[in-house]
Formats: structure tokens, C-alpha cells, sequence
């Protein structure tokens, strides 16, 4: 189960100014992030685990919270801005909350922890400025102070997963490794992820020495907002490798891989234009019935090409051969093709086949004479 691991929301590292209520239309880009918002994998920790990792150890912890401040006001929740990721450190036997720098003291004393934690990382959420409808995570402090286990270096591989959900069902799609969809039910909107190679025990990053770790854009989910100003659990895994390990990059691999983004692309376009999937849809269909109804002409033309062919004077196999191949390819077309549309043209495909049979056993009985005539 790993360790001991909690989250605490507040808004100790949220700026002084905030934004004001802001206009409750939704633009094009919230409607974006809202659609993207449901695609989602299953958990990081679990996928890696399930990928072999031998020596990976994973602590989850879940919190809930509100997006937004009210129902009728879609501004930013300044009380979630502020993710503190703490693993053991509510443990009374543990060691001392002592020897941290200034800023981590201060932090772990307001947050009432009892002992040194092995883990810590204090993120802020920011929505975007522009109204996008996306916010973004960046990090702002982080320490190992202890290893899940014995390791023969002074430094292992983290990473730190955000998953933000929905507590309802909702259907998300999801990507096996080779870029195939399938649809499953769940309710994550978006996924935070933080990569920390070789960090080192002990080592205090905050500051400068923190600029530019960020999540990079996630979509917010505004399906709730009139409802419940946007309540969500977020659940954080705090996943601790060997250092080196290839499944750190591997990760980030998969989900910036070309197939997961093309299938991701495609199927977002389909849920946002609705009404270009129809006609895409109808003019497949289209397509489909003209191919049907040509295949079911020509096998019609065959068979009756092939009965006047038997019913001429001075009748040879070279003349019968030809005919009868090409009711033989026409029915083959019909009954291999997949996916028809419909029943497939009974009549017709009886008509060929007793066609087919009285030109073989008239072909047989023009082979016995060419060949008699021949001796």
C-alpha cells in the first residue's frame, strides 16, 4: 500500500491579487478544455506497475475540493490553489520536524506536521489568465529526505501524479500502448505530472532552484460549476523508482507518442463537431450504398451476359470460360464484402449460382466435344 501519504489544500501560495467574477459564457476554449477534460488513462501508478516495474514504490493519498468559489460565478477557488503533498509526516515515533530550511519550517509547522516528512512537495495551481479554460500546476517546493528503500546511490527517480476527478460516473476514453481506443467509465477531467530524475536525499528545491518544473496545461471541467461549483477529489501518486529507471521516460513517451495523439485528436474532434461526425457518418454510408448497389448491378449483368453467351450457335469453352469467370467474380465480390449494409441481394445471388451451375455442366459438355472432335 506505501507509505502513509496525505494532501492538504489551502491557499498559503496563492498571489495576493485575485481575480474578480468573470464573465459566465463559456468561450470556444472552455468548451475545448471541457471535452478534453474527458480524455483520461488509467492510473500512472498502476500502468507502471503493470508494466513490470520490479522496483517502483507507490504511496496514494486523495483529497476533495471545489473549482470554483459559487454556483453563479465561474472564478478560480483561491482555497485549492495550493497542493502540499506530505508522506509520513503525521507519524509521532518519526523523527523531528528540525533542520529544514526556513521557508519548508514554516510551512510544515502551519500545516501542524509531527515529524520530519520523507516527502514533500508543495504545488500551485494558476488558471489561465487569458480564460482558456485551462490552469496548470508548478511546483514551488520539493524534498526527499528518506527513500521508500535502501538504495545504493544518494538519489532515486519521483514522479508525482495529479489526477483530478469528477465524483460521478462519466466515460473516458483510453489508450492501450499502440494507439487503440477504448472507451471505459470514470470521471478524471485532467492529469498533472511532475518528473523528478535523480534527486537526491536531503536535497531542499525551492525558488530558483524550482523555476520551471510545471505540469504543463490542464482543462478545467466546467460541467458542474451551476451545479456544485465544480466539486473534484484529487488523488496524487507518489511514485519512487530506481535511479535510471527507463519507465520514468517511458511514461512521458507513451502519452506524447504520435498514435496515442492521433486517436486522442480524432476522437476529440468527433465529440466537439457533432455535426461534421453526422455527415461524415452519412456520407460513409453514402459511399457505402453506391458501392452495394454496384456490385449488385454487375453481378446482374454478369449472369445475364453469361446467358446469352450459352445461348449462342457454334458455342465454344473459349467463348463460355470468360462469361461464366466473370459471374464467378461478381458473386464472390458480394458475398466477401464486410460490413454490408442491409440484406444482401438474395435473388440475385441464386440466379448466379443456378447460372453458374448450368454453364459448368454446359462446359463440360463442350470440353467432351472439342476434345472427341480433336482425336
Amino acid at each position: 500500500m506505501g507509505s502513509d501519504l496525505r494532501i492538504i489544500l489551502d491557499d498559503s501560495c496563492a498571489p495576493e491579487e485575485t481575480r474578480g467574477p468573470g464573465d459566465r459564457t463559456l468561450g470556444f476554449g472552455q468548451e475545448l478544455a471541457l471535452q478534453a477534460g474527458m480524455l483520461a488513462f488509467d492510473s500512472v501508478g498502476a500502468w507502471l506497475q503493470q508494466m513490470g516495474a520490479p522496483k517502483i514504490d507507490r504511496s496514494t493519498g486523495v483529497v476533495s475540493g471545489k473549482l470554483f468559489t459559487s454556483p453563479d460565478m465561474a472564478e478560480f477557488n483561491r482555497n485549492v490553489a495550493c497542493v502540499h503533498v506530505i508522506r509520513s509526516g503525521f507519524d509521532p515515533s518519526g523523527p523531528a520536524v528540525a533542520g529544514a530550511p526556513p521557508d519548508f519550517m514554516a510551512e510544515w509547522n502551519r500545516l501542524g506536521l509531527v515529524s520530519r516528512p520523507t516527502f514533500y512537495a508543495e504545488i500551485r495551481l494558476s488558471p489561465d489568465e487569458e480564460r482558456s479554460g485551462y490552469f496548470t500546476g508548478e511546483l514551488m517546493k520539493v524534498v526527499a529526505n528518506d527513500f521508500e528503500r535502501e538504495a545504493r546511490y544518494d538519489s532515486r527517480d519521483y514522479l508525482v501524479v495529479l489526477d483530478f476527478e469528477r465524483p460521478e460516473p462519466r466515460t473516458y476514453i483510453q489508450f492501450t500502448p499502440d494507439g487503440a481506443v477504448e472507451f471505459q467509465d470514470a470521471s478524471g477531467f485532467a492529469r498533472g505530472v511532475f518528473k523528478f530524475p535523480a534527486l537526491r536525499r536531503g536535497e531542499y528545491i525551492s525558488g530558483a532552484a524550482a523555476a520551471a518544473l510545471e505540469t504543463g496545461w490542464m482543462p478545467l471541467d466546467y460541467s458542474g460549476v451551476d451545479r456544485d461549483s465544480g466539486i473534484f477529489n484529487l488523488f496524487v501518486d507518489v511514485l519512487e523508482l530506481k535511479r535510471g529507471d527507463p519507465l520514468l521516460s517511458d511514461i512521458g513517451s507513451l502519452l506524447r507518442s504520435d498514435a496515442v495523439q492521433g486517436a486522442a485528436e480524432e476522437e476529440l474532434r468527433k465529440k466537439i463537431d457533432k455535426d461534421g461526425t453526422r455527415e461524415e457518418e452519412e456520407g460513409e454510408r453514402t459511399e457505402a450504398l453506391l458501392s452495394q448497389r454496384g456490385l449488385e448491378r454487375a453481378l446482374s449483368r454478369s449472369v445475364l451476359d453469361l446467358r446469352r453467351t450459352m445461348a449462342q450457335m457454334d458455342l465454344t469453352s473459349d467463348d463460355l470460360i470468360p462469361a461464366r469467370d466473370d459471374v464467378e467474380d461478381a458473386l464472390f465480390e458480394i458475398e466477401h464484402t464486410l460490413n454490408w449494409r442491409g440484406p444482401k441481394p438474395a435473388d440475385d445471388i441464386d440466379a448466379a449460382t443456378s447460372a453458374l451451375d448450368e454453364a459448368d455442366q454446359r462446359l463440360e459438355e463442350l470440353l467432351a466435344e472439342e476434345l472427341s472432335s480433336g482425336q
